[in-house]
C-alpha cells in the first residue's frame, strides 16, 4: 500500500468521479481525486511496447462514443504517482506484457490483477469519452446525469482495488474469458462498449472478452458455452460474434442488484463489498426477453467489418447468421 498520500487510504477510496461536480479534464487523479501534474502524471492506457509488437502504426485510432476518434498513443489516465507506484504500474504494464506474450502466461499473475487491468482499459476509454463529451452542448443528457454515470462506479471501485485493499464477499464483480485465436501474431483489435460495459481485446493469437459489472452472470449462466470455445481455435470473425452476444446479453441483464459497501477505517483499512438481490426481486429473471431482431442489429455492428450483413439477412429471410459451431443445448 502506498505510504505517501496526503490522506488516509480508507478516505481516498471513497472518491467517486461519477458524482456531480467532477470534471474529466486530466487535472485530478482518476482513483483519488487528488491534484496531479498533467505534464508528467498522465499514464498511457496501453504500454508503449505494445505498439510495435501488435503492429499498431502511428495514426491507428480508437472510435469514441461521440463519433470522434483518438490515437491509441494519446489514450491516457491522470494518476497520482503514489497510485502508479502502489499497484497500478503492475496492473497496467505487467498484465499487458504477459497477455501480449500469450494467454498461457497469464497464469503467472493473480486473477484479480487481470480483472483490474481490464477495468483500467475500460476506464481509460470511458475517461476519454467523458472528456470529449464535456464541452458538447448537444451531448445526451444522460452523460451529465450522476444517477446514470454511477452505473460505472463498481468498475471504478474495482480499479481502486489495485491500490487500496478491497474484498468482494461471496461474489465475482464481472466475467472474464480468455480464448485462443488464430491469425497474425501482430494482429490487434480492441472494442469497448460503454453502454453495455463490455470489452474485447485481441493481441496476436490471444483474445480476452470481459463483461464488467455483471456480478459474474456470464460465468453463472454461460460458463459451459465459453468453455467449449476454449477447446477451439477461433477466427477473429467468430470472436466478434461471441462479443456481440455478450454485449446484447448485457443489454438484457436485469438490474436487480444492490450493493453494500463497507469502507475501511484506522483499525481495518479494507473495503468490503457485498452484493444482494432484494427479496421482492428474487423471482425476477436474470435477463430480459431475447429479440432476434435486436440481436441481429447488434451482430450487424460487429460483423459488417468482416463483409457480413446479419441484419439484412435477417430482414430478408428471418434467419440469424452464425459462424459458431453448434453446441449441445444451444
Amino acid at each position: 500500500m502506498p505510504q505517501d498520500f496526503p490522506a488516509e487510504p480508507w478516505e481516498l477510496i471513497r472518491f467517486n468521479p461519477f458524482e456531480a461536480g467532477h470534471r474529466f479534464d486530466y487535472t485530478r487523479c482518476i482513483l483519488t481525486g487528488l491534484p496531479i501534474d498533467p505534464t508528467k502524471d498522465l499514464r498511457p492506457v496501453f504500454p508503449g511496447t505494445w505498439f510495435e509488437r501488435a503492429g499498431l502504426q502511428p495514426g491507428h485510432r480508437l472510435q469514441l462514443v461521440d463519433g470522434s476518434s483518438l490515437d491509441y498513443r494519446e489514450l491516457r489516465l491522470p494518476l497520482h504517482p503514489a497510485c502508479w507506484e502502489g499497484g497500478v504500474d503492475e496492473v497496467a504494464r505487467k498484465c499487458a506484457e504477459l497477455f501480449a506474450s500469450g494467454i498461457e502466461t497469464l497464469g503467472w499473475i493473480r486473477t484479480e490483477r487481470i480483472y483490474q487491468w481490464i477495468c483500467w482499459l475500460f476506464i481509460g476509454v470511458l475517461y476519454a469519452e467523458m472528456n470529449a463529451l464535456s464541452d458538447q452542448e448537444d451531448a445526451h443528457p444522460a452523460w451529465r446525469d450522476s444517477s446514470f454515470l454511477n452505473r460505472y462506479r463498481m468498475i471504478h471501485l474495482s480499479l481502486q482495488g489495485a491500490v487500496f485493499p478491497l474484498q468482494y464477499l461471496g461474489y465475482d464483480p464481472g466475467s472474464v474469458f480468455i480464448l485462443p485465436l488464430e491469425g497474425d501474431r501482430k494482429g490487434f483489435d480492441f472494442k469497448s462498449s460503454s453502454n453495455t460495459q463490455s470489452l474485447s481485446l485481441r493481441v496476436g493469437e490471444s483474445l480476452i472478452l470481459a463483461s464488467l459489472g455483471d456480478n459474474g452472470a456470464h460465468m453463472a449462466f454461460f460458463e459451459d458455452e465459453f468453455l467449449s470455445y476454449r477447446h477451439q481455435t477461433l477466427r477473429p470473425l467468430q470472436g466478434d460474434e461471441i462479443f456481440a452476444r455478450m454485449c446484447y446479453r448485457n443489454h438484457l441483464l436485469n438490474p436487480v442488484f444492490e450493493y453494500g459497501i463497507g469502507f475501511g477505517d484506522a483499525e481495518d483499512a479494507t473495503t468490503y463489498i457485498r452484493m444482494q438481490i432484494p427479496p421482492e426481486l428474487a423471482g425476477e429473471e436474470a435477463f430480459g426477453p431475447w429479440s432476434d431482431l435486436e440481436y441481429a442489429t447488434v451482430l450487424d455492428q460487429y460483423l459488417r467489418p468482416h463483409g457480413v450483413e446479419p441484419l439484412k439477412t435477417f430482414q430478408e429471410s428471418g434467419e440469424l447468421i452464425t459462424f459458431l459451431e453448434p453446441r449441445n443445448g444451444s
